[in-house]
């Protein structure tokens, strides 16, 4: 069958058409695939709309125009209605690659490392390390150079991992233009004493030298070797002149890719001087950013070796599998009291919340005790719960109550430890008490019961003279006494 020519339809005094039209489907049509193109042409009207073409399935006996004409969006009073969805067309091509999200990998239990081996010290031939003064490397090393210092002559910018802090800058003032330290702890200057932080790298070098300006006594250092620690605890830079550049010469006994790490506390770091024959190359975190907003009990005191380098907080990061470990406490504060810096909920948006922490753990309260009211205590915890929250909603977020550093605690420690037991349960936070050693989860029920942290049997062991401050063998006891009860917290 063959359509040809047009087919005219008058308006009769309704105003209405009537036409009898073979279906665009119909069986035996040649061509196939074709359609109608309705124009309209109405005497008085200012435009008429433009042609159109239309479909008459045989399986739609009827058609009335108005259903199925197009409307001008261009007209006053249009109203786009959504029809029925269509068949899926092809896939198109693949987009690039967009900017990776937070982990919100959670934790296994299956998945955490031996614990043996993972804060196990490094077993393979020690290397030499001396310190001398000045900062004239070897004849023909090459200075690799942490960001943001400025490059100079053969210098190469150091392709580092930076671990434990962030936003790094250089001094105004000579020389600390040619030193980096992290700026996100507060008061987060320069000069704001975040001590513990450090730096990774691959190598196939035997030698190292690193720049550093010696500040005292309080320089310390720690290497780990291919994820082992030469040492269990932090151990003195060995400068000499307070205020100038030093190099630590580091032999490694052979030429062979490692891969290095260098956790500080007080140190301002320059660079590492290698051979031309060497490489230096990055190596990315793994587990994760775990952090911990705190007190002493995390910063380190002097009842242990290396500040905040020798506390639990490094030790539990190795044993949860985490490289970039954040030790983001303040001596004397809590969740009300400042101390000499600021409390846990004014230091907590450029401390915590900015950082991005896949798995964070708040443990204060013991500086509040006698300090503050309880209604206090609970009003500032609620607050910063419900800010932690909202700032890092995919952080596995953990609340360790108040610390008891004696067998015997006072009713207020209780009650403290109470009050944040119940915040965290309000803010469906899961909560450690070191006072009973009862675990419970975000829900508030009680997962496991492990006992009281220190006892009147341990406590000369785990606690300073100063019974406060844990002692080396105490933050070793306590990084595995946080890792169990974090452990009942996770997934199997």
């Amino acid at each position: 069958m063959f359509v040809s020519g047009p087919v005219t339809a008058q308006l009769d005094p309704q105003g209405r058409i009537t036409v009898t039209l073979p279906a665009t489907d119909a069986e035996g049509m040649d061509p196939s695939g074709w359609s109608y193109v309705v124009t309209e042409q109405l005497v008085g009207v200012g435009s008429n709309r433009p042609p159109y073409n239309i479909l008459l399935p045989a399986a739609q006996a009827e058609v009335d125009l108005d259903d199925i004409a197009p409307a001008d969006p261009t007209k006053p009073n249009y109203l786009a209605v959504q029809g029925p969805a269509g068949p899926q067309g092809v896939p198109g091509p693949q987009g690039i690659q967009g900017p990776a999200g937070p982990s919100n990998t959670r934790w296994r239990r299956r998945d955490l490392p031996d614990s043996v081996i993972a804060d196990a010290l490094y077993a393979g031939t020690a290397p030499i390390i001396t310190t001398a003064p000045g900062t004239t490397p070897t004849a023909g090393y090459i200075r690799h150079v942490p960001d943001p210092i400025t490059l100079t002559g053969s210098e190469v910018r150091g392709a580092f991992t930076f671990v434990g802090a962030g936003n790094f800058r250089i001094g105004t003032v000579t020389p600390d233009t040619q030193y980096v330290l992290p700026t996100s702890r507060y008061p987060n200057t320069y000069a704001s004493g975040q001590a513990v932080w450090g730096v990774e790298f691959g190598t196939d070098s035997r030698y190292l030298q690193v720049r550093y300006k010696h500040i005292g006594a309080a320089s310390m250092f720690r290497l780990s070797i291919d994820g082992r620690k030469v040492t269990d605890t932090a151990q003195p830079a060995g400068g000499t002149t307070a205020g100038s550049g030093h190099l630590i010469t580091i032999d490694l006994g052979s030429a062979a890719p490692r891969v290095i790490r260098l956790d500080f506390t007080t140190m301002p770091f320059g660079g590492i001087y290698l051979p031309p024959s060497a490489g230096l190359w990055r190596v990315p975190t793994q587990g994760g950013r775990f952090g911990v907003l705190g007190d002493s009990i995390s910063d380190g005191s002097a009842h242990n070796t290396g500040g905040g380098t020798g506390t639990w907080v490094q030790r539990a990061g190795r044993l949860l599998g985490t490289t970039d470990v954040w030790e983001q406490g303040r001596g004397a504060t809590g969740y009300c009291a400042p101390g000499t810096s600021a409390n846990f909920g004014t230091r907590a948006p450029a401390d915590i919340v900015g950082w991005g922490f896949d798995r964070l753990v708040i443990w204060g309260g013991y500086n509040d005790v006698g300090g503050f009211d309880q209604a206090v205590i609970r009003a500032a915890a609620d607050a910063l719960y419900a800010q932690i929250k909202q700032g890092l909603p995919a952080c596995e977020t953990t609340v360790i109550g108040c610390w008891a550093p004696t067998g015997t605690p006072a009713p207020s420690i209780v009650t403290t430890d109470e009050t944040l037991r119940a915040a965290a349960a309000a803010a469906q936070l899961p909560f450690i008490s070191p006072v009973t050693g009862t675990i419970y989860n975000a829900a508030g029920q009680v997962v496991a019961v492990h006992g009281p942290w220190i006892t009147t049997g341990n406590a000369a062991a785990y606690v300073g003279t100063d019974n406060v401050h844990p002692t080396d063998a105490g933050h070793f006891y306590l990084s595995r006494r946080i890792v169990a009860a974090l452990r009942e917290l996770l997934p199997a």
